[in-house]
């Protein structure tokens, strides 16, 4: 006999899931989606429950008829990822109407993708579900009815988020890359994670999207560096800069001999950590001077030299603040600056900054694309709880974030863990965090949060060579406020308009194009909606 999955608070009868993922009769109609099991953990909004036999999804979307707009709908209070069709009409202006108007042809950057990061602490709480809930996890990130992630980054070694600090190469007598070798983090949680994850994108149509692997280090072995520990305020001894390159090139072909290939290196993560260590983790503090020197002399001629020539090289990875004074300074040497070939960037102190800083970015070095490569939440010391499951506060900031940055030639957007435990964990380092999908596998299950979905609203829907195309607002209503918005014309053609309502009350919006007409849409107050049409 049949029997429904049970959640604690709530089942979802047979009969509704089958209708579920049946096949909708008709034209132009997709698969529909699973429905979220809902449960509230306390916090402002809630999460999707997920185990062995059970999560919900996010088909892959298909064309629209010409003249039909799909529109996706997220809400604090019920929605998830609703989805409805409607038609454009003929323009009709409205008082209390904000109107976006499409130009397909001002276009700006391409975009490079989005995705997440493969740590330690991932691949710890993956492994510690069931097999099924494994599968369902990942399948949540990288496959056709998930959020359809196209990026991945992957630590050089340990971070604050393992078990444990190290390098592969920890044995300090005899101060050479003799030792090195791969650890058994890499052989249990992440080489087979990411091969998991890479043939979920080959089940793409047409394999629409490889998955593109960027690496980046937390720090070199300790005997490398000034503080001879791999925490802390430290530097790297001169006479290890060559050893130091070479060290890079042992991890590619390592990962090589292990059927992984790599899209982008990084100089290194948050330099600025191992020089004003705010937390003590693995770091290397770097002062823009001298990286400019390795990077000249060491890394980029290292790299281009070896197998792995083709290999992009990022520069910076660390906190937006430090732009673009750092850079001026790193990238001033004209050898210097032709090695670096993509610019990252992390989340963390944004709210000091305005996003303009990324257009100066742009203007400097506009043949350079931009990426923000690691951001979460609860990592404030005024956000004294660090993991918030169903929060809608933290998924909005994640939303408005991205939407925000992509209107400031960002090309790209990276989170950091794919997902943690309920401490925000496992961390040496005690730097417990939040992230979008939080296991408990004492239950066997994981919990999507807010956070989620809204990646899965720009994510899911902007691929690879999608391109930023102007969106001009005018109108609505002045003392509530308008929708943060941003549009992409995507490479079959479709338009993608990707909205946040961050107010309490609906908002009325029109989007127009002057090739389709216009649809208008009321967004609900505390909405992520995404519209794309063809």
């Amino acid at each position: 006999m049949a029997t429904t999955p049970y959640f604690g608070r709530g089942c979802v009868p047979i009969v509704l899931l089958m209708i579920a993922v049946g096949v909708v009769a008709g034209a132009g109609i997709a698969t529909a989606a699973v429905p979220c099991v809902k449960r509230s953990f306390g916090f402002d909004s809630f999460v999707c429950v997920c185990n062995s036999t059970y999560c919900d999804t996010l088909p892959q979307v298909q064309p629209a008829a010409l003249g039909r707009a799909l529109v996706y709908t997220t809400t604090k209070a019920e929605l998830r990822f609703e989805r409805e069709e409607l038609a454009f009409t003929r323009p009709v202006d409205g008082d209390d109407t904000q109107t976006l108007t499409v130009n397909r042809s001002q276009t700006y950057q391409s975009v490079y993708g989005f995705g997440g990061a493969f740590t330690d602490a991932f691949g710890i709480n993956l492994v510690a579900l069931p097999a099924k809930a494994q599968e369902l996890l990942l399948r949540s990130y990288f496959s056709p009815d998930g959020l359809e992630y196209n990026m991945g980054r992957v630590p050089i070694g340990g971070t604050d988020f393992s078990t444990r600090a190290y390098t592969y190469a920890d044995n300090s007598t005899t101060k050479t890359l003799s030792s090195f070798a791969l650890q058994t983090e890499d052989f249990v949680y992440k080489i087979p994670v990411i091969k998991r994850a890479t043939k979920m994108r080959k089940e793409e149509p047409n394999n629409r999207d490889d998955l593109l692997l960027f690496s980046s280090i937390w720090s070199p072995p300790s005997w490398m560096k000034t503080s001879n520990d791999l925490s802390g305020f430290g530097r790297l001894k001169k006479e290890f800069y060559q050893m130091y390159a070479d060290y890079f090139v042992r991890f590619l072909e390592a990962y090589e001999a292990q059927g992984i290939s790599f899209h982008c290196v990084s100089t290194g993560n948050e330099p600025l950590n191992g020089i004003v260590p705010f937390k003590y983790f693995n770091s290397l503090g770097w002062v823009p001077g001298e990286l400019s020197q390795w990077i000249r002399d060491h890394f980029g001629p290292t790299i281009r030299k070896s197998k792995f020539k083709d290999v992009k090289l990022l520069g910076h990875d660390d906190q937006r603040i430090l732009l673009p004074w750092e850079l001026k300074w790193e990238l001033a040497d004209k050898v210097t600056s032709s090695y670096i070939d993509i610019i990252g960037y992390h989340w963390y102190l944004n709210f000091i900054t305005p996003s303009s800083i990324l257009d100066s970015v742009h203007n400097l070095w506009p043949d350079k694309p931009i990426i923000n490569t690691e951001a979460c939440n609860g990592d404030k010391p005024w956000q004294f709880t660090r993991v918030e499951p169903g929060s809608w506060g933290r998924g909005e900031m994640y939303m408005a974030d991205i939407i925000e940055v992509m209107n400031h030639w960002t090309t790209g957007w990276m989170d950091w863990n794919l997902a943690l435990n309920r401490e925000g964990g496992p961390t040496w380092a005690k730097n417990w965090v939040d992230a979008p999908i939080i296991v408990d596998a004492n239950r066997g299950e994981f919990y999507k949060s807010p956070t989620y979905y809204a990646l899965a609203h720009v994510a899911k829907f902007v691929p690879r060579n999608s391109v930023r195309v102007s969106l001009q607002s005018a109108g609505g209503n002045f003392l509530s406020g308008t929708v943060q918005h941003v549009a992409f014309l995507r490479p079959d053609g479709g338009v993608v308009v990707a909205l946040v309502n961050k107010h309490n009350s609906v908002h009325r919006v029109t989007v127009r194009d002057p090739s389709r007409g216009e649809v208008t849409l009321s967004v609900p107050a505390k909405s992520f909606v995404t519209v794309v049409y063809w």
